[in-house]
């Protein structure tokens, strides 16, 4: 992967000049240069602001612990999409975690910067990694961890997923994780910093995460500067009840009630879920949601003390602020967190971050953890899954040269630049309005690192691979970045392009799809365009079709795949949560997908036809 694609595009914004022109900047009443930099400027800031608690490293998407305790101890890292501040950077520090992988406005850091942050943690005694339950996170961090083990680093991960309105208890594993990864980070960083072993330090997290429940209120909607606007909208006087991070909808929407009502209505969702009892002891954490005012905040947890105390509950830790914010939307986020003996040291170990002030007395050292043994090696999956897909290595003879290939990739680029506003609208419908931002962003640094002589179709993909998978965060950095690898290794060491070979290049993209989920037709994801057009492609050779026949009944079939989805309920990713809410919309993933089948097909059509491929 080439690294200096994603690090060149995240440099260049800090002296305040914007890309674009004042007419052209949104009319937003936020304070920002670039709304296409609002994360690299955000980031410098911290980094000015807090010196002596937080450092910059070579990937400027990661940031690492300032102070280091100067013995082997095992490292604890997170990391996550940007907006959500202090969280996520906000909690690398002492007693918290090392370092953090920084990712744009709601979405998941990518893979590199997951990785860079792992091998800035490690001091020999292994790395928890320790993230929320999102599918690009979960992608990310799976990749990362892979080339970390190959690097000699042994790796640990827990998931949060405390988020009680995301999902029924019977469905635990589907539930996001919100401001509980807050009380996660700060066990397993106190652990940590005792000297436990991983095995110990991931223990510490997983207990923690299993005592957390958590639920959100919405008050009003926020908007991603890049977007200009909400991607969704509560009414005024009313309140969304369990609402996600990232503006998910919640499990009702209510009339705005007294500050009592509102605690007595969290309560009631997070006490039976574990469930709390009398005579428990617990840590409380209130998050206001960005624009909440810290004296409401109060009045909110004054209520749920009260209430707590009722119940016969004791409250034996407090955390109330704005801790894990959504930009600037109204409400709350109520954790509660039942403690154990060993918790409740945890909890109050010493802790200094920018979003967590912690001081206590502390425990005594433990021994440093020994290092583990380097992991074996483990081999790339992608190319050996695309070799299985494809069959045995197929060279053409003769079809189109592929010299004549080298207006694919730039057709691309300008397809989805071009789209950056309408897949981001499509996305706001169901998600939170990223992907068209992302994907351009992702597709135009590997043009401009291309330039004005752009190479063969080959050499194009694995550029455009790299660009993708070390520069868009979320699930469509990785999933698009194994799409474009598997198209290119067919290609290698050939001359001539034909439509039994863009067959095999069809059949890669889809293995590398299939390398990082199991999404099936029907889904409402990418699938649903790429499947179909890969079994058009195969069938239409079949049938004795010429290669540029073939182009256009994949064409034909992505069209179908794509508006296939308007009907489709999601299973699968962060939209998954809707249920019947996601019907009626376009699925963003399938979307772009068929457009970057339909700009291929277009730039190779008529190649195919003037040598009879």
């Amino acid at each position: 992967m080439d690294r200096s694609l994603v690090y060149a595009a995240h440099t260049g914004h800090g002296d305040g000049a914007s890309s674009q022109s004042p007419a052209s900047r949104p009319k937003l009443d936020r304070i920002f240069n670039d709304p296409d930099g609002v994360v690299e400027d955000g980031v410098r800031g911290a980094l000015l602001a807090h010196p002596d608690i937080i450092v910059e490293t070579a990937n400027p998407r990661v940031v690492k612990r300032a102070k280091t305790t100067g013995r082997r101890k095992v490292g604890v890292i997170t990391g996550g999409g940007s907006g959500h501040e202090p969280a996520f950077l906000g909690y690398v520090g002492t007693g918290l975690l090392d370092s953090v992988a920084i990712g744009e406005i709601f979405s998941s850091p990518t893979a590199v910067s997951f990785l860079d942050a792992m091998k800035e943690a490690d001091m020999g005694a292994g790395v928890a990694c320790l993230f929320g339950n999102y599918a690009g996170d979960t992608m990310n961090v799976r990749m990362a961890a892979r080339d970390a083990q190959q690097a000699g680093i042994k790796v640990e991960t827990v998931v949060a997923t405390d988020d009680v309105a995301s999902a029924p208890a019977s469905e635990a594993e589907r539930r996001r994780g919100v401001a509980g990864e807050i009380l996660m980070w700060k066990a397993a960083g106190a652990r940590a910093e005792e000297g436990g072993s991983l095995d110990e330090v991931i223990a510490a997290a997983r207990k923690a995460i299993a005592n957390t429940r958590s639920i959100g209120v919405g008050l009003t909607p926020c908007t991603i500067v890049a977007n200009g606007h909400p991607n969704f909208a509560i009414e005024l006087g009313t309140m969304e009840v369990g609402i996600g991070h990232h503006g998910e909808p919640g499990v009702s929407v209510q009339e705005l009630g007294r500050s009592r009502d509102i605690a007595k209505l969290m309560l009631e969702h997070i006490l039976p879920d574990l469930p709390f009892t009398k005579g428990d002891r617990v840590t409380v954490l209130l998050s206001g949601l960005g624009a909440t005012p810290i004296i409401e905040l109060y009045v909110l947890y004054a209520d749920v003390a009260d209430l707590l105390k009722e119940k016969g509950i004791e409250v034996a830790h407090r955390f109330v602020g704005n801790l894990f914010t959504s930009l600037e939307m109204k409400g709350a986020t109520l954790t509660v967190m039942k403690t154990d003996e060993e918790l409740d040291r945890l909890m109050g170990a010493p802790a200094e971050s920018i979003g967590l002030v912690r001081v206590g007395a502390g425990a005594a050292a433990a021994p440093a953890a020994e290092a583990p043994a380097a992991p074996a090696a483990k081999a790339d999956p992608v190319e050996a899954l695309v070799k299985t897909q494809t069959g045995e290595k197929y060279v053409p003879k003769s079809g189109v040269p592929v010299s004549e290939t080298t207006k694919v990739i730039p057709a691309l680029v300008d397809a989805i630049v071009k789209a950056r506003d309408w897949l981001s609208e499509i996305d706001g419908k169901i998600g939170d309005g990223d992907h068209g931002i992302n994907m351009a962003k992702g597709f135009a640094r590997c043009g401009e690192a291309l330039g004005a002589n752009p190479p063969v179709m080959e050499k194009g993909l694995d550029a455009l691979s790299d660009s993708l998978m070390a520069g868009i965060g979320g699930s469509m950095g990785p999933l698009y970045g194994r799409f474009f690898e598997g198209m290119a290794i067919p290609l290698r060491n050939v001359e001539f392009l034909d439509g039994k070979l863009f067959a095999q290049m069809l059949d890669g993209a889809l293995a590398g799809i299939n390398s990082l989920g199991n999404a099936r037709v029907g889904d409402k994801t990418l699938v649903d365009t790429l499947q179909p057009s890969v079994e058009a492609f195969h069938k239409a050779l079949d049938d004795g079709k010429s290669f540029e026949q073939a182009l256009i009944a994949m064409s034909v079939a992505a069209e179908r795949g794509r508006d296939s989805t308007i009907d489709l309920v999601a299973r699968i990713g962060r939209a998954s949560r809707l249920g019947e809410r996601s019907r009626g919309v376009l699925d963003a993933g399938a979307t772009s997908c068929c457009l970057i089948l339909q700009t291929i097909a277009k730039e190779l059509e008529a190649p195919a036809r003037k040598h009879n491929a």
